[in-house]
């Protein structure tokens, strides 16, 4: 590898073409770059300003018969200076640029964007697929046939903009241009190109995660390998997901690696993946292609069934980002399975049961992360471990919801009743509030979802206080005595809301005012509750008054209305106690404290084993074995682990290793839950089988 600083137009005036690589993204400068780059030229015409460093340029020769050059970094840099010298190349030949010098003119066209000797493609610069239909045709056709919605053409005609704005010549942006100077870096025939890019972006503030990953993939592979794999899958993958694969991504990798990664950690934990599962990059980008198509038809709502079209509706309502990757992973497995609409339908009924009972009692999304990105292996492990079909798929769906504890949860009818009179809906996060007032609204009838969403979202339907939130003095009289305790309980639950479509502007009107109507200040009529065409409304047209006592017949009547729409679960499968639990089950301590164990399994290996303390030495000395340094490095934080000890609680695992044994069991589960997070290892690598139980122990 080697780099000088020279002028870019240097760059530019050599007889070779520069081939942006199908790895990298798509041209993406914003109008703020391009205006401070414009900016920084408009200063350079000043003689007193001799250059200005314009950052680097990174490039490889094809092949050593070839060229050709590739751009591995520098494309944004080298791309905008050509839209630059396209413009304004356009104006002077329009005439709307003034010149010294026809010479100046050719000068722009022949030395800088076009290569006419060249036996393949006469422009100098070659973008990806996506952005050179839009450059070719800046140089080449008419305005009215640039392509529309393009960075390149937009940022094209900003500088066309700002360019008739100034009265200088084709020669002082041109002389301006002349003293931008960059890094030439050019790598050899043995420079690890992936490497080097990595290192030039290890800051990650200019590529995206999902940048970093397709370089990764695409990077190394032989250029005719490369352009078959972005064609065939990472450009159609780019397409399913409306060119932001990130969050796709993610999900993918939650799949493969049953844990949530974090956003700005997604290229390392990728990198790692891909090299530990020793996947060709073909077929990992073949797996992705179909995950991708899944998440295009679920996002998108594309299916020819009505019914399920409306499902999927009602639970992109709800939010995707935290469920997405066992919609995917159910959505491959009902297609693997021959599953009939019918029953993906009802699966996605206990997903929908599942969440909406949850907001209503207010539970913790957190929770939702890790039961969600292992739902799908856990039911795929209990069909295969206990002898059941894919068509038992439901039932068990249904088992190991109903097996969640804690925040995790499925809530039964009780707490559903209690939390439903005290939730303040008002309150909830948006996309809560558009879900449970379309869901409470339209019931199971089909056809209304958009009217209702769509109308909340334009502000075409609105939320309405009936007891308002500010109390005049009619309302605290109405309300009676305990005027303050009612309308703190009430104020922000279903039985005080409704929907209205009048735009109305209601305020803190009497009771009488909101269900009639009236006549505001500027004489315009206000339209009455009495005459909504909402079915939540229904129940408070014929009201007399408004207070406590309709609140709570009109919670329980929505209450009723609640469980009908999200009704409660149950399973034909019953089973006791389990013999083998997973290390990453919600109540895996409780369990385990209860019972005796016989053998554990560690990334699928067996180990037979008496007790709990000879299980922490056993899976101590497998993990120190896979991860000696990290293991050694906790030994000296003096915690679980320890580097010297003469106690008789601490048993030695290893030489100089040793780990707090004398402890109850759930101790133990937190030592090893504190070993596989400072290790990196994932709960779900460790399940332990434990001693049968008698039926009269059970």
């Amino acid at each position: 590898m080697e780099g000088h600083e020279k002028p870019l137009t240097q760059i530019l005036a050599i007889n070779s073409s520069f081939t942006i690589p199908l790895y990298q993204r798509n041209y993406d400068w914003k109008e703020e770059h391009c205006e401070q780059l414009f900016s920084d030229l408009i200063k350079l015409k000043d003689p007193k300003r001799q250059n200005h460093f314009f950052g680097s340029i990174v490039s490889k020769q094809q092949s050593l018969t070839s060229s050709n050059i590739f751009i591995i970094d520098g494309q944004q840099r080298i791309t905008t200076i050509s839209l630059l010298l396209i413009a304004l190349y356009k104006l002077a030949k329009k005439g709307e640029l003034k010149y010294e010098n026809e010479v100046s003119v050719k000068k722009i066209y022949g030395k800088y964007l076009v290569d006419e000797y060249s036996s393949d493609r006469k422009i100098k610069l070659k973008p990806i697929k996506n952005d050179m239909d839009a450059f070719d045709a800046l140089l080449f056709k008419g305005e009215n046939e640039y392509v529309k919605g393009s960075n390149v053409t937009r940022n094209f005609n900003l500088f066309v903009g700002w360019i008739k704005k100034h009265d200088l010549s084709l020669e002082d942006y041109l002389s301006a241009i002349e003293k931008l100077v960059i890094i030439d870096i050019k790598l050899n025939e043995n420079d690890d190109a992936q490497l080097i890019f990595e290192s030039l972006n290890s800051t990650g503030k200019d590529l995206e995660e999902a940048d970093k990953i397709r370089n990764y993939l695409l990077m190394s592979l032989q250029p005719d390998i490369q352009e078959k794999y972005y064609n065939d899958y990472w450009n159609k993958i780019e397409v399913f997901t409306d060119y932001a694969p990130t969050m796709f991504i993610r999900d993918y990798l939650t799949i493969k690696l049953r844990r949530i990664c974090k956003i700005d950690n997604l290229y390392k934990e990728f990198k790692k993946f891909a090299e530990i599962s020793n996947l060709d990059r073909g077929d990992i980008l073949r797996e992705m292609l179909e995950y991708a198509d899944y998440y295009d038809q679920f996002k998108k709502e594309k299916t020819d069934n009505v019914y399920l079209k409306y499902k999927f509706q009602e639970l992109n309502t709800v939010g995707t980002s935290t469920v997405m990757p066992y919609y995917l992973g159910f959505m491959r497995y009902a297609k693997e399975n021959n599953f009939s609409v019918d029953t993906e339908i009802k699966v996605f009924d206990v997903i929908e049961n599942y969440l909406a009972r949850r907001i209503i009692c207010n539970l913790p999304t957190n929770a939702l992360n890790k039961v969600f990105s292992t739902l799908q292996y856990d039911i795929s492990k209990f069909i295969a471990k206990n002898d059941k079909s894919s068509s038992d798929y439901l039932d068990v769906l249904k088992f190991v919801l109903l097996k969640k504890l804690g925040n995790s949860m499925f809530p039964n009818d009780i707490k559903v009743r209690d939390n439903f009179q005290t939730r303040q809906i008002y309150r909830i996060p948006l996309e809560y509030k558009y879900f449970l007032f379309e869901r409470m609204e339209n019931g199971n009838e089909k056809g209304y979802h958009n009217d209702v969403v769509n109308g909340m979202k334009d502000n075409a339907i609105s939320i309405e206080h009936i007891m308002p939130q500010t109390l005049t003095k009619e309302w605290k009289n109405a309300l009676g005595a305990e005027w303050e305790r009612i309308h703190e309980r009430y104020l922000h639950t279903f039985a005080n809301l409704t929907l209205t479509g009048y735009n109305s502007n209601y305020g803190n009107r009497s009771f009488a005012e909101k269900r009639d109507g009236f006549f505001d200040s500027k004489g315009q009529e206000v339209i009455g509750l009495n005459k909504s065409a909402f079915k939540l409304t229904e129940s408070i047209k014929n009201k007399d008054k408004w207070t406590e006592e309709e609140m709570i017949e009109r919670c329980n009547a929505l209450t009723e209305r609640f469980l009908k729409l999200f009704p409660m679960i149950s399973t034909d499968i019953s089973e006791k106690p389990a013999d083998t639990i997973s290390f990453d089950g919600d109540d895996v301590d409780e369990i385990c404290t209860y019972r005796n164990i016989s053998a554990f399994y560690y990334s699928g290996q067996k180990t037979e084993t008496s007790s709990w303390k000879d299980m922490l030495l056993s899976l101590c000395k497998l993990v120190y074995d896979e991860h000696k340094d990290s293991v050694i490095q906790l030994c000296y934080k003096n915690e679980y682990f320890f580097s010297n000890s003469s106690k008789t609680y601490f048993s030695a695992f290893a030489e100089n290793c040793y780990v707090r044994t004398s402890t109850s069991t759930k101790d133990k589960m937190q030592c090893i839950r504190y070993l596989f997070d400072n290790v990196g290892i994932g709960y779900e690598e460790l399940e332990f089988e434990l001693v049968p139980i008698s039926d009269s122990e059970d």
